[in-house]
Parts: structure tokens; C-alpha cells; sequence
């Protein structure tokens, strides 16, 4: 039996349907990048304005691949939300997705939706790499980004909002919110920067209208959402669904702005408005992103294949979490309201969840984007004396060596053809030559040069005691 819209709800168990019917609701939301964590998170929250009766719909779009779009098309767009851990286990079914188009394809359509005065909100997950800045945050005239301003066939999200911009404000003139939902520091004013020098390259003419009636609000998400395969009879589920999600209980979304529009259609308790994000960010950002990239490093080297088998590991464990009171608590801004020892502690907790079965593969991508973001603000705001970031990095470094010689197919970087280049070209100065890439590491040359001094030191130490003695030392 099929999940579709016309199964015998008499079968569904604990499984909750929904009782709106999407197609009959306003088209109000564009979303770019319907992934497994759009779909657990900000999905979620919409379905539940949508549960009362609000009139919401998000019309999803997906650059790469439409495999989503093909998948969720056989069974009317509905999937299953597992939220699961050892202490709740909560299963429903969503439809908040009137459907998805395929950027490679639905370029018109997906820009006549920019321009249409039903569309009040556009939305980003994307990741870091979807928005194809450098070490600067400016655009980064990439070959995608080049062939965006020819208006060819768009492979950007940058691309598609700007020419939908641009059509927009020719039509109506009409206000929009963009609302960045990834893990990025100051993302709404990234975005803003990045489509602004994108639209003075190619429609000067809208930028006045661009800067007042366009509005880029901070936000920060928060929530574990990896790519599970588990097949729906694992969780009881009496139907197929080819699109399950499977997601831990914990979500948070911060959102700043005093838009009075953008607080009525997003009018959930369980979003929080506030007047400065940054500092929800900067916890998020340094702790959990912070911990999650050190684990997938030193979790692999180490021989584990998911998060919660190297947390559970007390070499690993103590590790991470003597990096996150050594060297990021003390420079985080203190909140009365906000205990941010009981968050750390929540995380490695949450790490700790068996039935995400989070591969640490999965946040070993594109190391060279996220680990300037996670660790290298915390390394400079620690003046430099950081031995569980220099080890942290180390074994990155040691992760990409074996990944170029053993398994180069296997990685996964934005930045992949020049970590080989350069490793491949001169092997002995990898780390040297890697650092003196202001592209990936934007260092002073004090800054530099300690690292890569302590960096080799490790790397030196490693072969003597092992990988495993290494991090135990700790």
C-alpha cells in the first residue's frame, strides 16, 4: 500500500494525517532546497500552521536533481516525519509541499512565481556552497555564477532570485522577504551582499527599489536531519513511502525581524522572534556545528561510521566536550536567559541519539567551506592558543590525506580539484600550501604560520604515538 491521498486512513496507526487539503491553499511561500531538513524542519512548522487552518502553501525548488520532486509526485506530495530518540517516538504525516520544480528546468515558471504578488516569502537551505561567496563574502565569479549572468539555463540560487527580482520589480514593484535558513553567520546580510553585486552586474536599474522593499532577515535553525534510510516497516509504519524523514525531537528556529507580515504568516509559537539573533547563532555556529565537524574528523580516524557510535566512545567524548569548555565557552557572550552549559551538554546528548544513525561522512563535506565558519573565529578570538582546534584541524588535514590517496572519488568538497592539486603537487608542504590559500583561510601571517607550525607538530606526534593516543592525551 502507497502512501497517497487516497489510502485507507482505517490502516494508519499512530500515524497522524493531515486534514487540510494543500491544493486549495494560497501559494505564499518559494523555497529553495527541499532536502531532508527543509522537510523536517521548516516543513514542519508550516504543516502546523496549516493543522489551524491557516491558508499557507510552500512551492519547493531543488537546483541539482529532481529525484525529491519525482519521488514526492507518486505519492501526492505527502511523506512521513519520524521524530524519534530514546525517549519519544512521534510519527506524521505531512503535506505542507503543493510541489517542487526543478531549477534546471522551471526557470520561467520559477521566476514568474518571484514576481507574483501571491509569493510573500522566499526561503534558503541551501548550504554554504549554494551561495557561492569568497573568503571576502563577495560573489565568487564561479563557472555556475558566470553562466548565471548569461541567463542560461541557472544552476544558482543566486540566478534564480535575482532574474526573479528583476521580473518583479518590472511587473509590480511589489515588497518581498528572502529569509536565509543556513548555518551562516549574518546569512540574511550574505544573501543581501551576494544579490546585489549579482543584480549591478546585470540590472543596476532595480537597485534602489532592491534596497528598500526587499527584506533580508537573520535567522538560526537548529535540528539533526541526516540522510536515513530506514525502510518504513522499521518504525511500524503500515504503508510505503519513498520519501521518510527521520529527524531527532529537538528544533529550534530564531528569526530576527519586526515585520509585521512576516510575524503573521509565520504566527507559530514554536518560532521565536527576536530583536538580536546573532547570539543564538554564534552558540549554534561554535558549539554544535563547532562539535559536530570536530566529531566527524576525529570519529573517522578513529574507525567510527556514525556520530553516535564516536560520541559514545569516552576518548572521543571527552575530547569534544573539553574543546567546548576550554576553548568556546569562555568567548561566548553570557545571556541571563539562555544557560549555554546545559545547551553544550544537550548536544553531545543529542549526538548520542541511535536512531539518527548521522553518518559522519555526511558532515565531513565540504571541510574546507565549514571549518573557516565553525572554528577559525573561535581560534582567533582564543589569541591563537587553541590545542584542541590545532588537533581538530590536524585531523582534517589527516582525513583529506587519506581520503586523496585511498579514496578520492569518495570526497566530497566544494573545493576538492584544488585540495588535490595542491596535495598532489607537493605532498611534503601540504599544510603550508593549503594555509597559504586565502581562499579557504583568510589568516594573518602570525596567524598562519602558528598554525601550520603546531599543525605539522601533530601531525609529527601522530606517527610516533598513533591517532588514538593522540586524542586520549587530550
Amino acid at each position: 500500500m502507497q502512501l497517497r491521498k487516497n489510502i485507507n486512513k482505517n490502516l494508519l496507526t499512530e500515524q497522524s494525517f493531515p486534514t487540510y487539503d494543500i491544493e486549495k491553499k494560497q501559494n505564499c511561500i518559494l523555497h529553495f532546497g527541499v532536502g531532508n531538513f527543509h522537510r523536517a524542519h521548516q516543513a514542519l512548522y508550516i504543516h502546523e500552521l496549516l493543522e489551524n487552518n491557516q491558508n499557507i502553501s510552500i512551492i519547493g525548488v531543488n537546483l541539482r536533481s529532481d529525484e525529491t520532486k519525482l519521488k514526492l509526485v507518486k505519492q501526492d506530495y505527502l511523506y512521513t516525519l519520524v521524530r524519534i530518540s530514546k525517549d519519544l517516538k512521534e510519527i506524521k504525516i505531512l503535506n505542507p509541499i503543493k510541489k517542487i520544480l526543478f531549477g534546471r528546468k522551471d526557470k520561467i515558471e520559477i521566476r514568474n512565481l518571484i514576481a507574483s504578488k501571491d509569493i510573500k516569502l522566499i526561503t534558503l537551505t541551501v548550504t554554504e556552497k549554494g551561495y557561492h561567496f569568497d573568503k571576502d563574502k563577495k560573489l565568487n565569479y564561479t563557472a555556475d555564477i558566470i553562466n548565471d549572468l548569461e541567463d542560461r539555463n541557472l544552476n544558482t540560487v543566486i540566478g534564480h532570485i535575482s532574474f526573479g527580482l528583476i521580473h518583479r520589480y518590472k511587473l509590480n514593484k511589489e515588497k518581498i522577504i528572502i529569509l536565509s535558513c543556513d548555518n551562516l553567520s549574518e546569512n540574511g546580510n550574505i544573501l543581501k551582499n551576494l544579490i546585489y553585486e549579482f543584480l549591478n552586474k546585470i540590472y543596476p536599474e532595480c537597485l534602489n527599489w532592491f534596497l528598500s522593499n526587499v527584506e533580508f532577515p537573520l535567522s538560526m535553525i537548529d535540528g539533526i536531519v541526516p540522510h536515513n534510510n530506514k525502510h518504513p516497516r522499521f518504525f511500524s509504519i503500515p504503508y510505503e513511502d519513498n520519501s521518510i524523514v527521520v529527524t531527532e525531537p529537538y528544533r529550534d528556529w530564531y528569526i530576527q525581524s519586526d515585520n509585521v507580515d512576516l510575524r503573521r504568516l509565520l504566527n507559530n509559537k514554536k518560532i521565536s522572534f527576536v530583536n538580536d539573533v546573532s547570539f543564538y547563532e554564534n552558540i549554534k555556529l561554535k558549539i554544535l556545528n563547532g562539535a559536530h565537524s570536530s566529531l566527524a574528523y576525529i570519529g573517522t580516524l578513529l574507525g567510527y561510521t556514525y556520530v553516535h557510535e564516536a560520541i559514545e566512545d569516552k576518548i572521543c567524548y571527552n575530547f569534544i566536550s573539553n574543546f567546548l569548555n576550554n576553548e568556546v565557552l569562555s568567548i561566548l557572550e553570557k545571556n541571563e536567559d539562555f544557560d549555554i552549559l546545559s545547551y553544550k551538554n544537550d548536544v553531545l546528548s543529542r549526538f548520542k541519539n541511535p536512531y539518527i544513525e548521522d553518518k559522519l561522512i555526511r558532515i565531513a563535506m565540504d571541510g574546507s567551506l565549514k571549518i573557516p565558519i565553525r572554528l577559525l573565529d573561535t581560534y582567533k578570538l582564543n589569541k591563537n592558543k587553541t590545542p584542541y582546534i590545532n588537533a581538530i584541524i590536524t585531523s582534517w588535514i589527516l582525513f583529506l590525506i587519506h581520503m586523496i590517496e585511498n579514496e578520492k572519488n569518495n570526497l566530497s568538497d566544494f573545493n576538492k580539484k584544488l585540495l588535490i592539486n595542491i596535495y598532489e603537487s607537493d605532498k611534503e608542504n601540504f599544510v603550508e600550501n593549503l594555509f597559504n590559500d586565502k581562499n579557504i583561510f583568510n589568516l594573518n601571517d602570525y596567524q598562519k604560520s602558528s598554525l601550520v607550525n603546531n599543525i605539522n607538530h601533530n601531525i609529527r606526534l601522530i606517527k610516533k604515538i598513533t591517532f588514538s593516543n593522540f586524542i586520549k592525551n587530550f
